[in-house]
């Protein structure tokens, strides 16, 4: 990847690379089914694609149980953009198109910009006909020219976009849940053998980014595949997972309580009596003897 150089206006290279005008020099909807100029282009902006045609299955991990009409894919600024033909379209935004505004204060919400090329969000013919609606309106925005009201509009008219994506990504996460249960067996493997080893008393406790890599998923995928199939994080998931083992010590063992702390990666004894009766509703020393 290069380096990002502040004087260079991306959207513009973009739109250079397929001899597309620049009608706003912070976002562009560029027609892709053009050769483009370049391969792949590191830049300072998000970028939203949708491909049509053409997509490679393997490469954008679309399996039998996807929709596959379209195929969508996110990238945040900085990242590496492949610029190669295909029957789509890309739409590109520099962050000060959006700051400042509602979009710009939740924007990490859309946790999706940093899944996986192979974790890409596979549509519907009627998903796939909001999603141009969207674009059909950012490109009437564009083509209106720039005023006083143009980046607020713009910026809405991305955050309705951003927000059907949201949508069609829970959907699919439903569509794949058999694949998920299988991940998540996979999830509870990797939390017991860390805990029964040992390992949470001498290394710090385990996260979705040091889980994630196990699975070929990213951290942002495992999180919000997690929060759909068991409402939790992957963080609080490991809690509950520390304080079901703790239980199963507490009842089988006569390991102190001091030990079994220590052994599931707690800071203090007292820190682990505080999590546990707040999830249990009394503390270890209650729960032994109750």
């Amino acid at each position: 990847m290069r380096n990002i150089c502040d004087t260079t206006n991306y959207v513009c290279e973009c739109n250079r690379a397929f001899d597309k005008e620049t009608k706003h020099p912070l976002v562009s909807l560029i027609d892709m089914s053009g050769k483009s100029r370049q391969g792949n282009m590191a830049t300072d902006c998000y970028a939203v694609k949708v491909v049509c045609d053409g997509c490679n299955d393997e490469r954008c991990g679309r399996q039998y149980y996807d929709f596959s009409e379209a195929t969508m894919t996110f990238a945040t600024p900085a990242t590496e953009i492949d610029l190669r033909q295909c029957d789509g379209k890309m739409l590109i935004f520099h962050p000060d198109i959006i700051k400042c505004t509602p979009l710009g204060m939740r924007i990490k919400d859309f946790s999706f910009f940093k899944y996986h090329t192979d974790e890409a969000l596979h549509l519907s013919n009627c998903e796939l006909k909001v999603i141009n609606k969207c674009l059909d309106g950012i490109d009437c925005e564009l083509k209106w020219g720039i005023d006083e009201y143009s980046k607020a509009i713009i910026s809405n008219c991305i955050e309705l976009l951003l927000n059907y994506c949201q949508r069609f990504y829970a959907r699919q996460f439903i569509t794949r849940h058999e694949a998920n249960a299988t991940a998540m067996k996979a999830v509870d493997g990797i939390i017991d053998r860390f805990l029964r080893s040992g390992k949470a008393a001498a290394h710090s406790m385990l996260t979705a980014g040091k889980i994630a890599p196990e699975l070929n998923m990213s951290a942002e995928y495992l999180n919000d595949m997690m929060k759909r199939e068991t409402g939790k994080s992957v963080s609080e998931y490991i809690q509950l997972k520390r304080i079901l083992m703790a239980k199963e010590l507490l009842l089988s063992t006569d390991m102190p309580i001091g030990d079994i702390s220590s052994m599931l990666g707690f800071c203090a004894e007292s820190c682990f009596n505080t999590v546990f009766k707040k999830i249990t509703g009394c503390t270890p020393h209650e729960y032994r003897n109750g």
